[in-house]
């Protein structure tokens, strides 16, 4: 498995999918949580790939933790275990991310803060 160099992380991304609930946090494993540490994960782990290939990966997340939860900054400090399929891949890691909606509660911000 390719090491994340420091260059990289914390690696930031905001999914720009509506969320329909007016919550106030995100849930560390809500689907569209999930969806950017994938997208995440492809884009810095298998960029030499050709996208057609990436598309064949499939990231599998479980053993989803809260270790902590910041009411003011309205921050979940999560961490999950992430697994792949695909061809030539092998992943199995435990991942820490954070997770939280942007102010208009419109996008969710996810960074993911170290690969283990």
């Amino acid at each position: 498995m390719k090491k994340l160099s420091a260059k990289v992380l914390p690696l930031v991304a905001i999914a720009f999918f509506l969320n329909a609930c007016g919550g106030g946090i995100p849930s560390c494993s809500d689907k569209v949580v999930q969806d950017v540490l994938s997208n995440i994960i492809l884009e810095n782990n298998f960029a030499e790939w050709q996208e057609s290939d990436r598309k064949k990966i499939k990231l599998s997340y479980s053993g989803f933790m809260t270790e902590m939860t910041d009411e003011k900054s309205r921050t979940n400090y999560c961490k999950a275990n992430v697994k792949s399929f695909g061809k030539n891949t092998k992943i199995d890691s435990w991942i820490t991310y954070t997770a939280r909606y942007t102010d208009d509660k419109k996008e969710v911000y996810v960074e993911l803060e170290s690969w283990k």
